[in-house]
This record gives structure tokens, C-alpha cells and sequence, in this order.
């Protein structure tokens, strides 16, 4: 066997075949890794290496004993301050250089004349309490040290390398030493076509391309600028250019096209959007992988984690609950999602209000399934009751555990959270034959098991986990996006691999960036100097660039016809400049003349508008317009004479009379926005806060007390409802909304105890479930505050966050809500007027209405909550009977006419109907302009 073994040979490649040769046996391709883990192989030596979830934290715990030690005897390691400040980001970076050391022929001895930092990295590889898990550089030495002792059995018959030996590390060079005392021939490879003789296979001379080859290879001088350029745009060499990767791929995928025959294409960077032309121009797919960290099973590890700490966020809680993959998938998930939203948090009233909803739509439907599978139904009974209490159990481990305060978790509730977090998933792969979900999830679950396992630190803080999650655990997952096909065009990842000719070779996203930089040795010239002397030696930076910059023009000399540059000015948003090979191209032709370089450039837009040659045949195409926003929309007329009358909320009667389409999507298409897009903030979360402070202080009745006393209370419980019903105003950022809200709704309280000591009234019932018969169905819903005064009359006081909204309500006659609460309380059989009702504002303190007797500051001039409620009924009784003919009318598009009109209410009746003041207010806390199309028609 005679493997090739190259840098950049860790993908795909593209070798020289002879004539009518089709494949090799025998000559394997292999990247510095295969070649290692092949001789492992054949030396019967163990395969594999640890991950940085096990070295770095194992490193770390190195780091720490050696600096304890150290400064026992008064002598602080130079790497102290950093490691006190970041262990883990030390520990990375100093573990990085031992592992480069090991590589160049250290022996892990100290160094004469080695300084303090060498001396330090000496005694930490002294410390041989706890092994180091084995990491490449390991592994390399234990082959080096195999192939000294065993056997002088040849292993290979040759062994062909693509870059110069002497470049390679001292002990991979050790390596090829050793195999060539065993009888292998360690030779260089040679490609024929960067050589003079290759110009007779090559493009013409005189073309453009042939003149940048002769001159790369150092058969032409470069062009000075004031000799002019050399180039004539005969299409031999090109330069691409546009605004996005997507334009220059469907110009690229035409080219190609036409030149496919012995094309080669460098995929340098965003090959997906490539992929996605050729589909489109019916070109065979050439394969690639995709990588996420982000994957929603990749989510799971550190979502669990975070909410391992206090303050949760709502967000991330929301995320683990409605994860498609998680362990509170489906209704369950779903609701409790429902109620972080409204108060975001874990452990309010919301949230245990549907936690019991959710409790007892589990068991009836474990019941009835049961049952229907022929079992008894006790024993179906007790099984959906030990359904139900594993679901509950659930919740309370990966949910409502305590968190870890500011001083952090404990190292082994975190190992618990990983570990639990490993069997979930190990469980649903055995489950399952999706291995890409799961299996990469798996996986990082088990490297943050092995991280803890070996991590020093207890208790660990939020952004001690976050740091060792993100910096040696979590990593992109990597997934088959397309498959390669039979036929592709040829492609590799970088030039380095391009060694065979092509008639065509296409450098894809030729940017700044996918080029190899080798990392700068951080060693100083004394410490060279002694390294050198102990026989460790590095391999020369500025080869190393040396021989990266000659991998590109490789590329560039492959070419026998032609070679396309495609250069995007962004990719995925971000700015990129050309690679810098396109630097050395123009200055060897002399385009510093804008007009020069303008003979090699092509642009997507300047062919579409005429201002250069088309490369590709063009076909206008019109854009498709966005279509009208309709006035009304048509269903079967069963479709919603099916649904009858139904049971719904106040606000619901007043959708139907403002906007039938927004009530037709939400009560009869069952349409919601996600528990993600909606989380309570703002005037919303504000005003929740409010209701929930008000029900707490009358439970305790608070308001009886006196005003330094319920201000007192009115902070203390407000405290406690922020942690589980507003905790998105605990986090980070959100201090200065919590410094202004607690004193403002502290502020409203004693306002709202002035008004009910100064009216006489007094708090009966908070969030009382009240209901009434409307022509739509019966109304239900949540009375925020019924007061009684001494006469036993009632009242209603909604509590609201804002005032000027509900002032308009409260004097244009559109207080529906409170009508329909005050309806509620007085009977549907009552022939006395109703009772009064009232909007108290949370943020100014303020009682709005329009009736005296509710003995407000101030009153308002309004119609009265009777006239409200017979004309939103007879409006509504209009609109249900043009839902019953299969009507269903739109509020506020352009084309749309007011409500009443499109009901063809005459104009005299309509004084007597419910109207909106302006028909945009229909569209107030809307979820569905998109569908109507009020989002979109301002752009038409």
C-alpha cells in the first residue's frame, strides 16, 4: 500500500488518473489524522482521543493543585492572575501549548534555560496524581515510541506527502525517519501541471489565463502599472462579482452549465447556496454537511442547565416547554408555555391553573385510550393515574426544582442535571431511528457528565457553566444536508486538495478568511533558543504561509481553459473582501487601471441591465405581485352555521362587532400565536402584575390597614410575585423597568385605598368567574374587582394598566367589557338599569367612568353601559347572520367599507348600531394582519 498524505486532505480530493484509469487500489488518501490513525491500527496501538470536555477540565484541576502548591512555597506560577480570573480559558490555552510542545519533540522534561513559563509547563506534566486523558499530540508520541521499540516489520510500501517533509513537526518527521529504517519510502509528490512543462496541455499562451500561468510559474515577468495590462477579456480568467451569494450562484450555476465537462469547483466558503443552483439548473448535486450548535435536541443540555439557576428566565422556560424534542413535548408543554406567557415565571396562579387543566386532560385522555384498548376500566383508572403523576414529576424535576442562587449550583446537582439529561436522550434514541436528533445530543450530554465529573470548582456559577458548556463541551453538530450524485462536477474544500488538471476550475466564495493560517508559537527568542537546544523545533511560521499561498496558485495553475473567481461582497450578512491570491493576481497583470480590471470583471446586475457582456443567456421575468387585501372573504355557508352558539369571553363579543375575520380566526379557526411570541412585557405584564397585587392584598386584607402598612405589604408581596409571575423584569437589563414599576404599582394601591375609603364601596370579590347569555352565546370570565358598598349595592372595577385608551372606551360608548361584567353581576331578568362599573387605571391611580355612582374624583360624559350593551348586540346579530350566509367581512383594509355598511345597515339605523372611532381600532392587539392583509398592502 502507498498512501497519499496531505494537510488538506482531510475531505474530498482530486487526483491525477492515467489514461482510461478509472480508480487506485492500494493508494489511499489520507489527512494527517488518517494517516495517524492508521498506523495505530497496524502498531496494535488504542485508537481514539478525549475530547476538550475531558482534557480541559482535567487540566484545569492541574492548573489548580499546582498553583496551591506553588504559593504554599511563595512562588506564584506566571500563569496565577489568568487562571484566577478564567481557569477554564487558561487552561485551554496552556493545555493547546503543551500538547504543541509534545508535537515538536518535547519530552516533557524541564528545559535548561527554559524560563519560568517552561519550567511551569514541566512541573504541571510532573503532576501524575490524576492522568491527563490522551489528546493528538499523545497519541503521535505513543506512535513514535512503538515504532522505536517493536518490530522492524515494513508497514507501508511507500508513503507519498504533499507538502515538504522538513515542514512537518519534529516528531511526525521522527516518524517518517523510523518507517523509512523499516524499508518504507517516504517521497514528495510532484504535480506536472505548476511545472514549464505543463503549458503545452495548457490554455493558449497569449490568452489571459495562459499569461498569468507562464507568470506564476515564473516564466514571464509580472506586469508593472505603467506598463499597462496584459489581460484582453477573452473570457479565460473572470472575476465575479455581487452583492449576495445567491445572484453569483445562479450565474455561476449557468456557467457551468455550459463548461461542466472537466470542471473542478473550490467550495471556499457558504456551499449551500451553491447546492441550492444547481438543483435549480438541473445540475447533480455535489454533497455537503451542514453544522448547528442550535439544533432543537442540541437545545435540551443547555437549556436544562440554565434553569438550574435563579432568576429563570421565562424565555429559556419557554423554550424547554415547547421544545419539539423535549421532555415536556405535546398539551402538556403546550399549556404550561400558555402560562409563562400571561405571567411569565414558574409557580404562579397561571401556572398551576393549567398545570390542573393539563393534569386532568392527561388522565381523561390515558383513560379513554386505555379503555378503548379492551382495558378494565379500574385498572385503566390507576394506570392513567400513574401516568398523570409521572408527567406531574416531570415537571417538578426539569421545571420547578429550586434553583442555585448567586452563589452558584453545586457540582453535583449540575453532574445530576447532565446525567438526567444523557438518560432522556438515551432513551429516546433506543426509541427511535432518527440517530441525527439524538445522537449528537447524546453525545454533548455525556461530554458535560465527563466536564463536571472532573471540575474542580464547587459550586460552579452561571457563567462558569455557561464558559465550560460553551467552550469545551458544546460544539456544532454536524448534518448531511444534500447527497452527493452520481455525476457531479468535481469539488473540493480547498486548492491544497486540487491535485490533478481541470479544464475549468471555479474558486466558490473566493474570500478573505478560508485560507490556513498557522498559529503563532507564543514562545520568545530566549526560550526558542533553548527549545532548539533540547531538540524541540517548530515548524517555520513563514513556510507554513509559504507553502498555503502555493496551494492557491496551485489551484490557479490546474486550470488548462479557464479559472472563475467568484467573489461576493457579503455572505450570511457579513461584509468579506476578496482573498488575498486575488491581490497577487492583479498586481503580476498589472489591473491597477480600472478599465484593466474591468475586463476580467462580471456582475450579475451589469448583465441583467445591459452594461456588460452576458456570459449566460437572460430571460426577464416579472416579479410577481403581492396579492390584494380583500374587503371580505366567503366560506361554505354549513361552516359556521355547524358551530351554533359558543361559549367565549366579553372581548370576543366585542371582535365579532369590530372585525369578523379576527373573530372568525380566533373562536372558529382555532388560529394562536406561539407561547414564544406573545410573553407578557410591557403595559401587558405591568397590568397582570397589578391584578394579581390587588388579589393578593385582599386575601390578607390589606386595604384595611393604614398607609405605611399596606405599602409595606404591597412591596413584600409584590417581591414574591415577581419571581414567579414576572421574572423577566429580574434579569439582567430589566433593573430600571423594576426600579420604576414596584413604586408605581406600589403608588396604585394606596391610590386605589384612597377611592375606596373615600367612595364607600368596598372590595367583595377579586377574580370572580361571572358569566351572561349574549347573542353570540354565553360570556365568561374573570371579574377583576366586584365592590358592595353599605346599601348592598354592587359594582365592578376593571383594573387596567393604562388610562387614555380606556377613557376613549368609557366616552365613546365602547366599554364592552365592563357592560358585559356589570350584565353579569345584575341578571338577564332584571328590569332596573345596571350596575355601575368603572376602569381603574394601575399606572396613574385613576378611576375612568362615565356613572356617578361610582363617586370618582371625576366623571365622565359617555353613554351609559345599557346603551353600550344594546347596540354591540344588535350589531352583533348583524354580523352573525352574514357569517350564517357564508360572509365574513374585514375591518380596516383599504378596500374594506365600514362594518355597518358592508352589513347594509341603513343609515338612519345605524346610530342605534356599535361602531368603532376609527375602523384602524379594530386592529389593535391583532394577531392576524398578515392574513388579512393590512401587513403587507402598504407595500403593494
Amino acid at each position: 500500500m502507498k498512501p497519499l498524505v496531505g494537510w488538506g486532505l482531510g475531505g474530498g480530493c482530486i487526483r491525477s488518473r492515467a489514461a482510461g484509469e478509472s480508480a487506485r487500489l492500494g493508494e489511499p488518501t489520507w489527512s494527517r489524522g488518517g494517516l495517524l490513525r492508521d498506523l495505530e491500527l497496524r502498531l496494535g496501538l488504542p485508537q481514539g482521543e478525549e475530547s476538550a470536555a475531558v482534557r480541559v477540565p482535567s487540566w484545569s484541576k492541574r492548573l489548580a493543585a499546582h498553583v496551591a502548591s506553588a504559593c504554599a512555597d511563595s512562588a506564584t506560577p506566571f500563569y496565577a492572575a489568568s487562571f484566577a480570573a478564567d481557569s477554564l480559558g487558561t487552561a485551554k490555552m496552556l493545555l493547546a501549548w503543551r500538547d504543541e510542545l509534545l508535537d515538536a519533540g518535547w519530552n516533557g522534561k524541564p528545559v535548561a534555560a527554559g524560563g519560568d513559563r517552561l519550567e511551569a509547563l514541566a512541573a504541571l506534566e510532573a503532576l501524575t496524581d490524576e492522568p491527563l486523558p490522551r489528546g493528538r499530540a499523545d497519541r503521535v508520541v505513543l506512535v513514535e515510541n512503538e515504532l522505536h521499540s517493536s518490530s522492524k516489520h515494513r508497514i507501508y510500501d511507500g508513503l507519498v506527502l504533499v507538502e515538504d517533509r522538513a515542514l512537518w513537526s519534529a516528531r511526525w518527521r521522527s516518524i517518517f525517519d523510523l518507517l523509512e529504517a523499516r524499508g518504507v519510502r517516504v517521497t514528495q509528490l510532484t504535480t506536472t501541471f505548476a511545472s514549464a512543462t505543463a503549458a503545452s496541455s495548457g490554455p493558449p499562451p497569449e490568452s489571459d489565463l495562459g499569461i498569468l500561468q507562464r507568470m506564476l510559474r515564473g516564466e514571464l515577468p509580472s506586469r508593472r502599472s505603467k506598463e499597462g495590462s496584459a489581460v484582453k477579456g477573452d473570457g479565460t480568467l473572470l472575476l465575479l462579482r455581487g452583492d449576495t451569494p445567491s445572484e453569483l450562484a445562479e450565474l455561476t450555476a449557468a456557467l457551468l452549465v455550459t463548461h461542466r465537462a472537466g470542471a473542478s469547483v473550490v467550495r471556499c466558503a457558504d456551499p449551500e447556496t451553491l447546492e441550492t443552483a444547481f438543483a435549480r439548473h438541473g445540475l447533480p448535486q455535489q454533497g455537503h454537511d451542514g453544522s448547528s450548535a442550535w439544533r432543537p435536541a442540541m437545545q435540551l443540555l443547555p437549556l436544562a442547565l440554565e434553569l438550574a439557576y435563579e432568576p429563570r428566565d421565562p424565555y429559556r422556560v419557554l423554550e424547554l416547554l415547547t421544545l419539539p424534542v423535549g421532555p415536556l413535548q405535546g398539551q402538556l408543554g403546550a399549556m404550561l408555555a400558555r402560562a409563562v406567557s400571561k405571567q411569565p415565571g414558574v409557580g404562579g396562579t397561571e401556572w398551576g391553573r393549567q398545570k390542573a387543566k393539563a393534569a386532568e386532560r392527561l388522565h381523561a385522555s390515558r383513560l379513554r385510550i386505555r379503555i378503548a384498548e379492551g382495558m378494565p376500566e379500574a385498572a385503566a383508572i390507576l394506570d392513567a393515574d400513574a401516568y398523570v403523576a409521572d408527567r406531574m414529576q416531570r415537571v417538578a424535576d426539569w421545571v420547578e426544582a429550586p434553583g442555585a442562587g448567586a452563589d452558584g449550583a453545586k457540582r453535583a446537582s449540575l453532574l445530576a442535571i447532565a446525567k438526567r439529561v444523557a438518560t432522556f436522550l438515551q432513551l429516546r434514541l433506543a426509541a427511535t431511528e432518527d440517530g441525527d436528533t439524538y445522537g449528537a445530543a447524546y453525545s454533548q450530554a455525556r461530554a458535560m457528565t465527563d466536564a463536571l465529573a472532573r471540575e474542580h470548582r464547587d459550586p460552579v456559577s452561571r457563567e462558569d457553566m455557561r464558559h465550560l458548556l460553551d467552550s469545551v463541551v458544546r460544539g456544532a453538530e454536524s448534518l448531511t444536508l444534500t447527497v452527493e450524485c452520481a455525476g457531479r462536477i468535481d469539488h473540493v474544500d480547498h486548492p491544497a486538495a486540487l491535485l490533478a488538471p481541470a479544464y475549468t476550475v471555479v474558486f466558490w466564495s473566493f474570500v478573505g478568511g478560508t485560507e490556513r493560517r498557522p498559529a503563532r508559537p507564543p514562545w520568545q527568542r530566549a526560550e526558542r533558543a533553548a527549545l532548539e537546544a533540547a531538540g524541540v523545533v517548530f515548524p517555520d511560521p513563514g513556510k507554513l504561509l509559504s507553502v498555503e499561498s502555493e496551494s492557491w496558485r496551485r489551484g490557479i495553475l490546474a486550470a488548462r481553459a479557464r479559472v472563475i473567481f467568484v467573489v461576493p461582497s457579503t455572505i450570511k450578512g457579513t461584509a468579506v473582501a476578496a482573498h488575498a491570491t486575488w491581490d497577487e493576481v492583479a498586481a503580476r497583470l498589472g489591473l491597477d487601471d480600472e478599465k484593466a480590471a474591468a475586463c476580467l470583471t462580471r456582475s450579475p446586475q451589469g448583465m441583467l441591465t445591459g452594461r456588460e457582456e452576458a456570459l449566460v443567456p437572460l430571460a426577464d421575468v416579472a416579479p410577481l405581485p403581492l396579492p390584494e387585501a380583500r374587503h371580505a372573504w366567503a366560506l361554505p355557508v354549513s361552516r359556521l352555521a355547524a358551530d351554533g352558539l359558543l361559549q367565549t369571553s366579553a372581548t370576543a363579543l366585542d371582535v365579532l362587532a369590530s372585525c369578523p375575520l379576527r373573530f372568525v380566526l380566533a373562536q372558529h379557526a382555532k388560529l394562536r400565536a406561539g407561547a414564544l411570541a406573545k410573553v407578557a412585557g410591557g403595559p401587558l405584564l405591568n397590568g397582570s402584575l397589578g391584578h394579581r397585587l390587588v388579589e393578593e392584598l385582599h386575601r390578607e386584607n390589606a386595604f384595611a390597614l393604614e398607609n405605611d402598612q399596606l405599602a409595606a405589604r404591597a412591596t413584600a408581596v409584590l417581591s414574591t410575585l415577581l419571581e414567579t409571575e414576572g421574572a423577566t423584569l429580574l434579569l439582567e437589563g430589566a433593573g430600571f423597568e423594576r426600579a420604576q414599576l414596584v413604586p408605581q404599582l406600589v403608588s396604585a394601591m394606596l391610590e386605589l385605598r384612597r377611592y375606596l375609603t373615600s367612595s364607600g364601596w368596598r372590595i367583595a370579590a377579586v377574580e370572580e368567574v361571572v358569566e351572561t347569555s349574549s347573542a353570540i352565546g354565553t360570556l365568561r370570565g374573570r371579574l377583576d374587582v366586584r365592590l358592595v358598598n353599605d346599601g348592598g349595592k354592587q359594582a365592578v372595577l376593571d383594573l387596567k394598566w393604562g388610562e387614555a385608551s380606556y377613557r376613549a372606551l368609557v366616552e365613546g360608548g365602547r366599554a364592552v367589557q365592563l357592560a358585559a361584567y356589570v350584565r353579569a353581576i345584575h341578571g338577564t331578568g332584571s328590569k332596573h338599569s345596571l350596575p355601575p362599573a368603572g376602569y381603574f387605571a394601575l399606572g396613574s391611580g385613576k378611576v375612568i367612568t362615565a356613572d356617578a355612582r361610582m363617586n370618582a374624583a371625576r366623571t365622565l360624559e359617555g353613554p351609559t353601559l345599557d346603551d353600550t350593551w344594546r347596540r354591540v348586540e344588535k350589531t352583533a346579530r348583524a354580523v352573525q347572520a352574514s357569517l350564517r350566509d357564508g360572509k365574513v367581512y374585514v375591518a380596516a383594509t383599504k378596500r374594506a367599507p365600514a362594518l355597518l355598511q358592508a352589513l347594509a345597515i341603513p343609515e338612519s339605523e345605524q346610530p342605534t348600531h356599535y361602531t368603532l372611532g376609527k375602523p384602524g381600532d379594530a386592529c389593535n392587539y391583532c394577531d392576524y394582519p398578515a392574513i388579512c392583509g393590512k401587513a403587507w398592502e402598504a407595500v403593494r
